[in-house]
């Protein structure tokens, strides 16, 4: 596995990424995958949780593990910002680093997942942006429904947070209950659907615990409710893992169904796997 190291991106202090290249495949597909952590914590180092980079390039797929801007040091929409540069400088370095910049997916996780979210839709609108797939694992969608999601979901949780500003409201600089319209302007469920209907979407890959007690499990629900009615949305498949919460042990199964949902989606690169990935219909699965 062949491995660059905070490659830069762009000129904010964070901009920077890591590269894993599969060793023996030509022009390999590239995953770009977006860490968790409210959106002020963590970095790229988190794709080697799982085992990810690793089963990605034996899978024959590229990895690109970037970092963006915490929401501590600059306030939405900053960060997404960030992921314009990011896939913008990973398509145009395609040929001198040695994967295709034409198949390119996203894979985020927590607040990670909110922006692969905002990825998969706001390139969707250009046939030479739009992403190949996305994996989404628990994602904020609907920033302004989080704390109505939590009382609504029927998931046990010891404790309420109280105290200090929400991640949520870190990020957009404001208290979300006052000012809807800027969480909803951060939101990628609410930017969807100001999208036209017919606007084609990648194939799309949502997970999220039922114990979740940091994400409301029913913000992927609605997404998916949302994403499967839609015209332009040609695959859309969620996977309720029972039992599990905001990560954790409970998503190491997650990997290998998630790798193969990639490679349906890029049209099964070459692979080194000794083991076959499993299948996952386009419908909801509960894990």
């Amino acid at each position: 596995m062949q491995v660059g190291m905070d490659i830069e991106y762009g000129d904010r202090e964070r901009n920077r990424l890591d590269l894993y290249l599969p060793d023996d495949v030509k022009n390999p597909p590239l995953v770009v995958f977006i860490h968790g952590g409210r959106w002020c914590r963590n970095d790229k180092s988190q794709i080697t949780r799982h085992d990810r980079a690793a089963k990605l390039v034996e899978a024959g797929l590229a990895v690109a593990s970037i970092n963006h801007t915490w929401s501590t040091e600059a306030r939405w929409p900053v960060q997404r910002d960030d992921l314009h540069r990011a896939f913008a400088f990973l398509r145009a370095r395609a040929g001198v680093h040695g994967y295709d910049g034409s198949r390119v997916a996203v894979w985020g996780q927590s607040s990670g997942a909110h922006l692969a979210l905002w990825a998969a839709f706001d390139l969707a609108g250009n046939a030479k942006t739009r992403l190949a797939a996305l994996v989404s694992w628990y994602a904020p969608s609907d920033l302004g429904r989080l704390t109505e999601d939590r009382l609504a979901d029927g998931v046990t949780r010891n404790s309420v947070p109280t105290g200090g500003a929400a991640p949520e409201d870190i990020l957009i600089g404001v208290r979300v209950e006052d000012s809807p319209s800027r969480a909803d302007a951060a939101s990628p469920l609410c930017f969807l659907r100001s999208l036209p209907g017919d606007t084609p979407l990648p194939p799309a890959l949502l997970v999220h615990g039922t114990a979740d007690t940091v994400v409301s499990p029913l913000q992927t629900r609605r997404l998916f409710d949302v994403m499967r009615g839609r015209p332009g949305v040609r695959t859309v498949e969620l996977r309720l893992v029972e039992g599990a919460g905001h990560g954790g042990d409970g998503f190491d199964a997650e990997v290998e169904p998630a790798v193969g949902f990639l490679k349906r989606a890029f049209g099964a690169p070459r692979d080194r796997c000794s083991k076959a990935l499993s299948e996952t219909p386009d419908s909801l699965r509960t894990a």
